[in-house]
């Protein structure tokens, strides 16, 4: 089964997910499963707080972010925080 571990930013967990949704499920046929992503909840100051909507699970399933780009919006105050 094809799938992703995702360690660090939100911003590359929005280009995993972009990625895992273009992948064909494995094996093709009669029986294909879907890709899976590991979505890691340990704790971490800033990957989701850069982020204007938050990728978030529900239901044991993670929704694909579809604004322009990756689908992500940066919240640029929050960023500028960070940085200084």
């Amino acid at each position: 089964m094809p799938g992703d571990c995702v360690w660090g930013s939100s911003v590359a967990l929005a280009d995993t997910q972009q990625l895992l949704a273009v992948i064909p499920h494995n094996p093709p046929g009669l029986f294909p499963e879907e890709p899976m992503l590991e979505f890691d909840r340990s704790e971490h100051a800033i990957r989701q707080a850069v982020l204007v909507e938050p990728i978030e699970h529900r239901a044991g399933r993670v929704a694909i972010p579809t604004g322009p780009g990756l689908g992500i919006e940066i919240d640029r105050t929050t960023l500028d925080r960070f940085r200084s």
